[in-house]
């Protein structure tokens, strides 16, 4: 007997649901779709597609499911719930919390709500109301592991960080299947959650719990070798980093294009990296990604692999950008692109130049800029250093302020060196560039061939400043200021701020890098570095901050010009 089209769509959709609870989301996708086929207007199917969508890469799909799902049902708590996703997936978070306020309002029983809500308040900086919401959702469901998972993200941001260890820890142990996509950021969190109380023993027991529950993928595993590094193992961080090289081969993205549109991206094995996630344009090329083993290797730089296989690109970029963290990989990546031949993008001879240590001799002279002389240190010299004035002190190679201290008396460098510093360290002289108005104020400028472009302005109420640390999101007139910098940064530094940053961009002389900087209150520029590691992305949504939405692409688009003039030329 032929079952009718509704009892077909009843057991395709029985199936597909099944395959969404363990997370299989291609096959429950492909349900939906067979669901919708048969019935183009069943919304639970409709519903249940949004859910997976409004978290996948086609944003156009995604709104025209939920306009669909809307439509037929506009006061279902639902289709509500999936059009607050899509919002937040949109960059609208405000108009997300509006929509998820109400639905919780109407249904107050539905743990997903309250989970949406709480990411949606996490990422608008309101952490308070996102752990309550998420405390909301677990309330109802303790076996909620996906907002437990999120909990703990926002306890990390907030600086609560044994609680938030404590919290990933369970998470990841968990297993749950519904944590997805997301495990891999719960692991990163748990990482720097671990290095920031001193559990890192523990965060590498969970670590190797997912390995051998057979998530295998690499950032598990380059999260393994973090941890590792942290432990002081460097020999097994990177003879597991060679490991995942080996593995990796080339990774190829994007189609198939011209040569001019191929890029051969070289890293290394325990180097420090120019950011490319966003820097290099996904619609315009495709890459061809070579990790290069470590020098002490014997099938060192390639492995198995052959320069031929990167063959078909038409330029070469060296992403290896910081010296400090080179023992060998610079001059292997220079032989690489050598036997390559092909036009390459910031060739690794350059970078040698770049060391902090090297700062004040490579911009000696610059009329307007301060650059603090930093010098080699160990920790046995730094016991037997006399404090007088204010210095600063990390481990070179470090990016971030992970490990970047201020000592101003004997007591504050005794207490750093009971952290068990490592063997190399740098030390430079601090320079107060507190503004007038009490505050702190760095800004980060970007170099694609020697321009100069604006990126972007931290301001905050602590010397250690990074843009994360400093919560822009959450102050209007911070916004304002930064925003003002970006259309008009020239109007921003003065005259003499302006030629001394271009300057410094033409003596660094790499084809992309940067710098943070400070303004003095002479008007003058004070360098806090100048390399080709600096940072570039565009993660906060469109609606959040409008600003970088205007001013970044262009930074993205003049390196795709670059590309492209190298490789045809």
């Amino acid at each position: 007997m032929t079952s009718s089209p509704q009892d077909r769509a009843a057991q395709l959709l029985g199936e597909a649901v099944g395959h969404h609870v363990e997370n299989r989301l291609a096959q429950a996708q492909a349900g939906y779709r067979a669901v919708l086929d048969l019935a183009p207007d069943h919304a639970e199917a409709l519903g249940m597609l949004a859910l997976i969508l409004t978290d996948g890469p086609d944003l156009a799909e995604a709104e025209a499911v939920v306009e669909r799902l809307v439509a037929l049902r506009p006061n279902d708590s639902a289709s509500q719930l999936c059009l607050g996703r899509l919002r937040m997936r949109q960059g609208d978070d405000e108009a997300a919390v509006e929509v998820l306020r109400r639905v919780a309002q109407e249904r107050s029983d539905l743990p997903p709500v309250f989970n949406e809500l709480g990411v949606a308040l996490h990422r608008l900086g309101r952490a308070d109301e996102a752990l309550a919401a998420l405390d909301q959702a677990l309330s109802l469901n303790p076996a909620y592991q996906v907002a437990r998972g999120n909990r703990g993200m926002v306890l990390f941001d907030v600086g609560r960080f044994d609680e938030a260890a404590d919290t990933l820890i369970a998470v990841l142990a968990s297993g749950d299947p519904a944590l997805g996509d997301a495990r891999p950021a719960l692991l990163t969190n748990l990482v720097r959650a671990a290095t920031r109380t001193g559990r890192l023993a523990q965060a590498e027991a969970v670590a190797r719990a997912q390995l051998a529950a057979g998530h295998t993928d690499t950032e598990t595993r380059e999260q393994l070798a973090r941890i590792l590094d942290g432990l002081r193992r460097p020999a097994e961080a990177n003879a597991l980093r060679n490991d995942i090289a080996r593995w990796a081969g080339v990774q190829r993205t994007g189609p198939r294009r011209s040569p001019a549109e191929t890029v051969a991206v070289l890293a290394a094995v325990g180097a420090g990296h120019v950011p490319t996630r966003y820097l290099i344009d996904p619609d315009r090329f495709s890459t061809l990604f070579v990790g290069l083993l470590s020098p002490d290797q014997p099938d060192a730089p390639l492995g198995g692999l052959l320069v031929a296989d990167l063959a078909e690109a038409g330029s070469v970029f060296s992403t290896l950008g910081d010296i400090h963290r080179d023992v060998g990989q610079l001059a292997q990546a220079a032989q690489v692109c050598a036997a390559l031949g092909k036009p390459v993008i910031n060739p690794p001879a350059g970078i040698a130049r770049t060391g902090r240590d090297h700062a004040a001799t490579l911009f000696a002279g610059v009329p307007g800029l301060i650059t603090p002389r930093a010098r080699p240190t160990t920790p046995a010299e730094l016991a037997a250093l006399t404090i007088e004035a204010p210095v600063l002190v990390r481990p070179p190679g470090d990016h971030g302020g992970e490990n970047l201290a201020r000592l101003t008396s004997g007591a504050d460098r005794d207490a750093y060196l009971a952290t068990a510093p490592e063997d190399q360290l740098l030390l430079t002289p601090f320079h107060d560039f507190r503004s007038a108005d009490g505050a702190w104020r760095k800004y980060r400028l970007i170099f694609v061939d020697r321009k100069v472009w604006p990126f972007h302005l931290a301001i905050g109420e602590d010397w250690l400043l990074h843009y994360w640390r400093a919560e822009m999101a959450r102050s209007p007139w911070k916004l304002d200021e930064e925003e003002r910098f970006l259309d008009d940064w020239r109007s921003v530094f003065g005259p003499k701020a302006v030629a001394a940053a271009e300057e410094v961009a033409r003596r660094l002389d790499l084809d992309y890098g940067g710098m943070d900087c400070a303004l003095t209150a002479d008007g003058d520029l004070l360098l806090f570095e100048a390399n080709a590691t600096i940072l570039l992305h565009l993660d906060e949504p469109a609606a959040a901050a409008p600003a970088k939405h205007r001013h970044v692409p262009p930074i993205r688009d003049a390196f795709t010009r670059l590309i492209l003039d190298r490789a045809q030329a």
